[in-house]
Formats: structure tokens, sequence, C-alpha cells
């Protein structure tokens, strides 16, 4: 029977709990929007015995809408948001030609093959060139020089929307003449795993390993504090692949990811 979050008890919160100590890499995003980030999201959850079977969980970001559809979920599909533009990752490969089925008659659709990768101290090689460093929120250079490159990757943001992302992640940033070039960050911490993304190299400045020393910087963070990092790349893009894993990551998983325009 399906069950949401405004029927959060303890019977609930044990079991995500659970879900989350048996998979951590699986359902960290869950765990820590729950904590975090109640206000942005929604969940639904499938349950047999007390014990969550599948879940829909939406999260909706400045940018684009992020679905996980996890376990047996089948039930949930009809509850996918069609409003906006989706990311929409699929955990159970076998739901994924129902999750096409309900979204094509709604908007346009691809879908592409992500991996999963991990860094632990154990296989991490740090790498750097050129200096990066911190960004910080309180410094005007570092918010208007964010702005600027965000902007220049497609960004629909602001310069409260850039100074707040830069106060709530872990953003990691190389400056060649006063210009930010590259960034990584860390999109949140979570003693167990952080999970880094938002890598992004100004076209002009691609293959001098900026974005391999951003990536390195915020990386080693995670390590530091005794986390795992966590990343997400298409399985086609190559150049990219091949930077993380002379960082020492390493695939874990693959999942279909669908990209939802309605």
């Amino acid at each position: 029977m399906p069950k949401n979050l405004s029927e959060l008890d303890l019977g609930l919160w044990k079991s995500i709990i659970k879900l989350y100590l048996n998979d951590p890499f699986t359902h960290i995003y869950l765990l820590y929007d729950i904590i975090y980030e109640l206000d942005h999201i929604e969940v639904l959850f499938e349950l047999a015995e007390n014990n969550i079977i599948g879940y829909l969980f939406i999260w909706r970001g400045p940018r684009a809408v992020c679905i996980h559809i996890w376990g047996k979920a089948e039930s949930l599909i009809c509850n996918v948001p069609c409003d906006d533009k989706a990311i929409i990752v699929i955990h159970n490969r076998e739901l994924l030609k129902h999750v096409i089925s309900f979204l094509k008659p709604k908007g346009k659709i691809s879908v592409k093959e992500h991996l999963d990768m991990v860094a632990d101290e154990r296989s991490f090689k740090p790498y750097s060139a050129g200096a990066a460093i911190r960004l910080d929120a309180g410094d005007s250079h570092h918010v208007e020089e964010f702005l600027r490159l965000t902007r220049i990757a497609g960004w629909k943001i602001d310069r409260e929307k850039a100074k707040d992302l830069l106060m709530k992640r872990r953003y990691y940033g190389l400056f060649e003449n006063g210009r930010l070039v590259s960034i990584a960050c860390a999109f949140f911490r979570m003693p167990e795993i952080w999970p880094i993304g938002n890598v992004y190299t100004h076209p002009d400045y691609r293959g001098k390993g900026y974005a391999k020393a951003v990536t390195s910087a915020i990386t080693r963070d995670a390590l530091q504090s005794g986390a795992k990092a966590l990343l997400h790349v298409a399985e086609d893009n190559i150049p990219a692949i091949r930077v993380y894993e002379a960082l020492g990551y390493k695939t874990i998983t693959k999942k279909p990811w669908i990209f939802f325009n309605p």
C-alpha cells in the first residue's frame, strides 16, 4: 500500500534508515533530502509488511526536477510529475519501459546510460594542475565569477542564487588571470558519502587538466572527512570518465536516466 511523507511515523522512518544502511550509495539522496530538504521534496513509498519495497522520490531543484524511482514502484509511476523538465533515475531497469510508456504522450524523452563511480582512500590518486581553491560566498569576486561561468554553462540563475549555491554546497574553482575557468562541488556532505558534481570547465580552457584538478580537490576533502566520494557520469562521456578513472574513481553500477521535456 502506498504511503507518503505526511504519514511519516517511527515505523516508516526506521524503514528508511534500514534502506540507507543496506545501500547508502543508492539511498543517499532520499535520506539527505528528508532530513534537510523537506520543503522541496515529495516521496511516495510502496510498503509490504511495514517494509519499503519501492519508492518515487521527487526533488524540485533550481534547474530541473530530479526524480528517483526505486524498487517495486510500478504502481507509483502514474504520480511522476509532467509539468516541468525532469531527470528521472531508474534504479530498477525493469521499470524503464513502463516509465517511458507513461511519459511518451506527455513530452519529449531521451534515455542515457549513466555510471555511478566511487573513490575511497585506497583508490584515490590526487592531482594538481594550478591552484584549485575553495570558493567563498562572502567574496564578491568569487560570486561574480561563479555567476559568469555558470551562465556560460547554460545555468539560469541570478546573483542571489549563485551566492546561495556557494554557501550551501562546497565548491572548488580554478582561476586563470583572475577569471574562474573550472569548477566542481560536493552537492552535500554526509558522514558516509559526499556526492560530487557540477564539474565544468570553460570551453577555452579545456585540455589543461583543470577539471581533474578541481575534482581532485573536492574528492580530497571528502576522503579526509572519512566519507567516500560518489559521482555520476554519462556512459558516452569518455573524456570525463578518463579524468575520474585517473583520480581513482571506479564504476559500481550503471543506470538508465530519462531526460524529459514537457
